[in-house]
């Protein structure tokens, strides 16, 4: 019986310190903001520095795994808000366009009666036209406060809607809209 016992308890500890992943799941939701009308190449280059995505300080385990699929999900959400605003995403398209995401976490600092997480994300567009181009940044934060210790989905919450933000100050940027329209 208490090798039982020992065999379970072992189990559990190491189902305890198992490292947690990262679920995303942005969207646009924004709806139609303007009229795109060009047709773009879009790719997605992860070129964050840091190897985590959330991460918890002075607790254990501190870090959490990266999402592998954060430019595969950025990028979903990126085309859907291109497509809703009238641009045609196509490989076979003259503007090719890269989404690059430079930095994409979240911090968040614990006490026993409170968490605070600062969430913040930089994507830079370059958009490639024949032997023109055009290459922008856009950054954006924020903040989340709450009582206890973090709920990891209300994290994963604030990167989503964080994402969206973004998405929608891209998609609606007159500047990038200009030159992919070829004013």
């Amino acid at each position: 019986m208490k090798l039982i016992f020992a065999t379970l308890l072992i189990f559990l500890a190491g189902c305890a310190s198992s490292p947690k992943t990262v679920i995303l799941n942005p969207s646009y939701s924004s709806g139609a903001l303007v009229n795109i009308q060009a047709p773009v190449q879009v790719s997605v280059s992860d070129n964050r520095i840091g190897n985590f995505t959330i991460r918890v300080l002075n607790q254990e385990p501190a870090l959490y795994l990266p999402d592998a699929n954060v430019p595969t999900v950025v990028g979903n959400a990126f085309k859907q808000a291109l497509q809703v605003n009238g641009a045609t995403v196509s490989t076979l398209a003259n503007n090719q366009l890269v989404l690059h995401i430079n930095e994409f976490s979240s911090l968040i600092t614990e006490s026993l009666s409170k968490h605070h997480s600062i969430a913040k994300a930089q994507f830079k567009v370059t958009v490639t036209k024949g032997n023109r181009s055009f290459e922008k940044s856009y950054s954006a934060k924020s903040e989340l406060n709450g009582l206890l210790r973090h709920d990891q989905a209300k994290i994963e919450s604030q990167l989503n809607d964080l994402t969206e933000m973004l998405i929608t100050r891209i998609v609606s940027d007159q500047e990038l809209i200009h030159f992919l329209q070829g004013s």
